[in-house]
């Protein structure tokens, strides 16, 4: 069993046994209301004996056996498990993971072997290989424990590096809290906000992030300087987005934004990526998409413990592609000078664009699916890609019918690269969903547009607005005489006891005059 197992298991046995000691306390509280206060104190007494000695007895076995399958079905719950239907066969692992440094290469690694079953084996291995740069005995283990059937090699624990790392580790705090004490002392402020700099990169390398925000944290408040400011806040978003703590990503990414006259392109460039990141994570998709699109300056950048500049391609054209219509996406993509360069990283994601924009379905479809193992094993896009590509498809669609009053459905299926039956379902759809205006002719198969005359409508709107106007107008103008003619009827702070049927009247016939006049 892990230490984490141990930990959780000991933590359920502490809420239980706290748990049944709330519900003895209470009954007993229960019956006690009418005793004294010298009677209560005893059996305070007592209960505190009682919950000593259950301290010491601790959880019998059937409680253990509980807990145990209690945890063991949670993490079941909540195992990744691998993408079925999609053909990872052509995704290059060593292509991909070779523009990626530090934690965010181990976590992808990982991500990519809890997803594709036929890239599990050699990813764990590279990430055993990554691992082993670290301080992060616990992760390690825990892998090798967890996937020791796979790792066949790797499977039993090197206890040597275990043993050396444990060493290295201790010894390497010793002088990091030695040289921190050392600056506080002597009131050296670059000193401290070294001191506990290292400190932070100490424990974030050890995994144990809560720590190494902590210190990140104060190595932030030990200085002025905006460009040290922003640099711990980068290494504490970098931490954060590790550990998944979304609100501490936004507060250290508010924080370093506040400092943007004083940086250069890229490191703006890096704040405006790591934004998008959030707001894809919030499923806010068109936000996403402009901070990607706009983040890049004249030459490209990339910050390889969080992403690269394929990155940059990738996730900017696919989410534009989803969320712009077709003007939005010619001004902020075909025509975004600087963005190209990223695009050209990625000419799948180039073509795909396109394709699209030229209504050359056929090459567009192929692109998609061209692209999509890659998108699939994203660990930001992988939870979104099934919805965003129902959203494209759809866009497509609805682009694809629009010149036409008629479209043989068959000639459609082809061109999306899909059955007859499953064409027909989405135009289905679409047409249920008000998205597109047209009627299916199920025994010919054509899809018939139902087209409105543009020009009569835009007659009809312009008479409704000059009525409209007319109406507000002369509402205006009554307005205007009323007031000039001191006709207006305030409400009287007390009820009117004499005269009130006449004030009644006069209101009901100031109302009908406005209603005549309108």
């Amino acid at each position: 069993m892990s230490n984490e197992n141990k930990i959780e298991i000991e933590k359920e046995i502490e809420i239980e046994i706290e748990n049944e000691k709330k519900i003895e306390i209470e009954k007993e509280g229960s019956g006690e209301e009418s005793k004294g206060e010298e009677e209560k104190e005893q059996n305070t007494e007592k209960e505190k004996e009682k919950g000593g000695e259950e301290k010491k007895k601790g959880p019998t076995k059937e409680q253990l056996e509980k807990i145990k399958k209690k945890v063991q079905e949670r993490e079941a719950a909540n195992e990744p498990k691998f993408i079925k239907g999609a053909d990872f066969s052509s995704f290059d692992l060593e292509d991909y993971i070779e523009g990626y440094h530090g934690h965010t290469r181990m976590e992808r690694l990982l991500f990519i072997a809890q997803r594709s079953e036929i890239h599990q084996q050699k990813a764990l291995k590279m990430f055993i290989e990554e691992v082993k740069k670290t301080r992060n005995i616990q992760k390690y283990r825990k892998i090798v424990e967890k996937y020791s059937d796979v790792l066949q090699d790797e499977k039993s624990l090197d206890q040597k590096w275990i043993d050396k790392t444990l060493k290295n580790s201790a010894n390497t705090y010793d002088s990091l809290e030695s040289n921190l004490k050392k600056a506080k002392e002597n009131v050296n402020q670059e000193g401290i906000r070294e001191g506990n700099l290292q400190l932070g990169h100490f424990y974030f390398d050890k995994g144990d992030l809560k720590s190494a925000l902590k210190y990140y944290s104060r190595a932030k408040e030990a200085t002025s300087d905006p460009i040290e400011i922003v640099d711990c806040c980068l290494a504490a978003i970098k931490t954060a987005m590790e550990g998944k703590s979304y609100s501490h990503i936004s507060s250290y990414l508010n924080a370093a934004q506040k400092k943007t006259e004083d940086l250069d392109i890229s490191t703006n460039g890096i704040l405006k990526t790591i934004n998008g990141l959030l707001q894809l994570t919030s499923r806010e998709f068109k936000t996403a998409a402009h901070q990607f699109i706009h983040a890049p300056g004249k030459n490209t950048f990339e910050y390889p413990e969080i992403f690269t500049s394929l990155d940059i391609g990738i996730y900017g054209g696919f989410l534009s592609l989803a969320t712009f219509n077709r003007r939005e996406l010619k001004r902020n993509i075909l025509d975004n000078e600087y963005f190209k360069n990223y695009l050209e990283l990625v000419p799948e994601m180039r073509d795909i664009i396109y394709n699209f924009y030229e209504s050359n379905y056929t090459g567009f479809v192929e692109g998609l699916n061209l692209i999509k193992p890659r998108l699939l094993l994203d660990q930001y896009l992988s939870s979104h890609v099934e919805r965003l590509y129902i959203r494209i498809r759809e866009k497509a669609i609805i682009q694809y019918f629009s010149p036409y009053l008629t479209v043989d459905m068959k000639k459609m299926a082809k061109d999306f690269g899909t059955t007859l039956e499953l064409i027909e379902i989405e135009v289905s759809n679409l047409i249920a969903e008000d998205k597109l205006a047209g009627k299916i002719d199920q025994k010919n198969k054509i899809l018939y547009g139902t087209r409105i005359n543009k020009r009569s409508q835009t007659f009809q709107e312009v008479l409704n607005f000059g009525k409209d106007y007319r109406r507000k107008t002369r509402a205006l103008l009554l307005r205007a005489n009323l007031i000039q003619n001191k006709m207006t009827v305030k409400r009287p702070r007390k009820k009117v006891m004499m005269g009130g049927e006449n004030m009644n009247f006069m209101n009901m016939q100031l109302l009908n005059l406005m209603r005549g006049f309108n």
